[in-house]
């Protein structure tokens, strides 16, 4: 093992000894804001506790925004899609992917992995195991000592007295607190939730599953399974019910050809990530427009893996038309024949449409999307870009209507739904330092400017001598 990375202990101490040197944490400079009961009301709420917001978090903890708290609805340990929804055996990235490092190199995920297994294990690592990720997540967490609250939800925003009233649900019950910020880092299912695509919307339940929901992969054993769509989700849920012993599972892909590229891999470069934002409205929509309707080529690992079982069957150019239940079976029409099973999996994405998102809901026909201020030449009309959030500089909700809803400027998106207005800085891994330093910034200077006439004042009232009097001799003094 590499003697300077002698184990995972003597790692921790030198990130110990490196934020000591950073100062950190350095002492909280946020003037306090009261809340209607009198007392200080946060300066931030997160809601998400996976990568994304712990991020955040450390971010605000190094510029002295001290008091913020973070909220997950997932069991501890448990924060992102990893270990629950995520199905691939390796992330899809190379291994040489740093993590949310947030300019720590020891933080990154080489140095936590080289730690452990050395040189000679990190030149045997191929692509990073999923499990693997989440561990280095779970250590994260750990040496940056960043506290979350599991099994809590948020369920409503309230505006109030220019601050933000948070409804949640715990373990033990409803409660509410006070922020003057709140951060919705919450992944990909941000903005509307699964697209469930109409022909699907009566079918009972015990025949169907999103990739999005928890799936009981050993209940499928022995069952004939249909998976509707070709992209990365679509063909790791198929993977794992073949791995569980399902009997068939046959893949419906609407493409007539197996997608082959994945152009947003073109993109991974700092430019790219830090000047997406600048670029005006038609260029940042064509560079979306393009990416998607090129169709996202699934994995090539996650395609090999379903190579190996002679049980599985492609079926390109299929676009269901109906689903109906018959016999205890579920039965799917296409425009020349018919696909019955026992079970349905869609891998149909995600949908962009705030009405469907239960805590932005009732703000939804305030809420700027790009189809309010911008529309594309006819021949990259997309509708569902158009319901994209236009947001700010700093991910932050602009209101449609001015003065009407002024208070969504204090809700930030840092999930999938800023892909349109920043990139995937809030949602993928590669982008994921910049998109937090860029939010934590604007909040530091958010923060600094509403208490500028405090800040100006302990300027005023600042009275501690830099010279003592005993400088210099008093003879020396004409």
């Amino acid at each position: 093992m590499d003697p300077e990375f002698n184990g995972l202990e003597a790692l921790e101490d030198r990130i110990r000894q490196e934020l000591g040197f950073l100062n950190y944490p350095p002492t909280n400079w946020v003037k306090p804001v009261a809340g209607p009961d009198g007392e200080p009301a946060l300066d931030v709420a997160i809601i998400g506790g996976g990568m994304c917001g712990m991020a955040v978090a450390f971010g605000l903890k190094r510029e002295g925004i001290r008091k913020f708290r973070i909220f997950d609805a997932a069991d501890k340990g448990f924060e992102g899609p990893w270990m629950t929804t995520a199905r691939m055996k390796t992330l899809r990235s190379p291994k040489h992917l740093t993590g949310p490092h947030m300019g720590l190199p020891n933080l990154t995920f080489q140095a936590w992995y080289r730690a452990q297994w050395g040189d000679e294990g990190w030149q045997a690592l191929g692509y990073i195991p999923r499990e693997v990720w989440m561990d280095y997540l779970r250590w994260y967490r750990h040496i940056l000592s960043i506290r979350t609250e599991n099994n809590v939800r948020l369920q409503k925003i309230t505006p109030q007295d220019g601050l933000l009233r948070l409804h949640l649900t715990g373990p033990e019950g409803g409660f509410e607190v006070m922020s003057r910020r709140l951060v919705l880092a919450t992944g990909r299912a941000a903005f509307g939730g699964t697209r469930l695509p109409g022909v699907f919307r009566d079918v009972p339940t015990k025949f169907i599953a999103h990739t999005e929901d928890e799936i009981d992969f050993a209940a499928l054993k022995g069952k004939r399974l249909l998976v509707v769509g070709g992209a990365a989700s679509a063909v790791d849920s198929a993977a794992a019910a073949l791995e569980a012993g399902a009997k068939e599972v046959h893949l419906l892909m609407r493409a007539r050809e197996i997608p082959r590229l994945n152009k947003f891999k073109n993109t991974v470069y700092p430019g790219y990530f830090r000047g997406f934002s600048s670029l005006d409205d038609e260029t940042r929509w064509r560079f979306l427009h393009h990416g998607l309707s090129s169709r996202v080529a699934a994995p090539r690992l996650s395609m090999l893996r379903l190579k190996e079982f002679d049980n599985f069957h492609i079926h390109t150019g299929v676009e269901v038309t109906s689903a109906r239940e018959r016999d205890n079976r579920i039965c799917l029409g296409t425009r020349d024949r018919t696909f019955d099973g026992d079970f349905v999996i869609l891998g149909t994405g995600y949908a962009i449409d705030v009405r469907e998102q239960p805590e932005l809901a009732p703000f939804s026909e305030d809420i700027l999307l790009w189809q309010d201020c911008f529309t594309p030449p006819a021949e990259i009309a997309n509708a569902e870009l158009g319901r994209f959030p236009y947001l700010g500089p700093g991910f932050e909700l602009l209101e449609k209507n001015k003065g009407k809803a002024s208070f969504l400027n204090r809700i930030h998106l840092f999930n999938a739904a800023t892909t349109l207005s920043h990139a995937a800085v809030s949602s993928d891994i590669p982008g994921v330092n910049i998109g937090a330093e860029r939010l934590v910034n604007t909040l530091a200077v958010q923060f600094f400017t509403e208490g500028k006439d405090q800040h100006l004042q302990d300027f005023y009232d600042y009275d501690e001598p830099e010279l003592l009097g005993d400088e210099w001799r008093d003879e020396e003094l004409s």
